[in-house]
């Protein structure tokens, strides 16, 4: 898996790591990991530095759907992710917005690790919907 993720229930933290070309599937297979494990509602940090994305307009489409449905059934933690390529960082800045109202995604770029850090920590941990 492309996508290798850790979490600690007890400091409720999700840690992911992502080498590689990264598609729709990955992300829907990290998110149904995540999901099963119960890290959805934790705040995660993704080290992107070594990875590049293979995902479509198409599918940020359809992770901007499979976000949404999650965040029907539960608070999604705030997600800080770091990128080194331009393209990476765009297509997450377009989730942010989309995202906006249902969960905090924050894209920061390689050499922002301390930054994206801070933000994770202080980032609010939204409640699950009623």
């Amino acid at each position: 898996m492309p996508i290798q993720l850790s979490i600690d229930h007890v400091a409720r933290v999700a840690t992911a790591s992502a080498i590689g070309t990264i598609g729709i599937a990955d992300i829907r297979e990290h998110l149904d990991g995540e999901r099963i494990r119960g890290g959805l509602p934790y705040r995660e940090f993704i080290d992107a530095t070594r990875a590049t994305t293979a995902v479509s307009a198409g599918d940020t489409r359809s992770i901007v759907d499979l976000l949404r449905r999650l965040g029907s059934r539960g608070a999604l933690g705030p997600t800080a992710v770091i990128v080194s390529d331009d393209l990476s960082y765009g297509m997450l800045r377009m989730l942010q917005a989309l995202l906006a109202d249902v969960a905090e995604v924050r894209p920061f770029r390689a050499g922002q690790e301390d930054e994206a850090r801070e933000w994770l920590a202080s980032a609010p941990i939204r409640q699950a919907p009623a």
